[in-house]
């Protein structure tokens, strides 16, 4: 249920991101660093600030969990894939 942010270079912890219900499934940084998206169990998917590590924007509509979530290059948009019943892949 938690995201861990990990600087590669130290090896050092960064940052924890916690709000989802259940495991978190996938995650997508976006090309600029400034956000993350997460997707998970609990059939939302998060996209927080990298820099507060709050979350700016749930979205919910997946009746399934959510299993994959990858970014546009440009950051604007995202897709998600669900399965486990709801079996659909969404563009936000």
């Amino acid at each position: 249920s938690t995201v861990r942010v990990w600087s590669l270079s130290s090896g050092d912890l960064i940052r924890v991101l916690q709000g989802h219900g259940c495991i978190v499934r996938s995650v997508a940084i976006s090309s600029d660093d400034q956000f993350i998206v997460s997707g998970s169990a609990d059939k939302t998917i998060r996209v927080w600030s990298l820099s507060s590590g709050e979350t700016t924007q749930v979205l919910e509509g997946h009746t399934g969990e959510v299993l994959s979530v990858s970014l546009f290059s440009d950051d604007k948009h995202l897709v998600s894939g669900s399965g486990f019943g709801d079996k659909s892949v969404r563009v936000w």
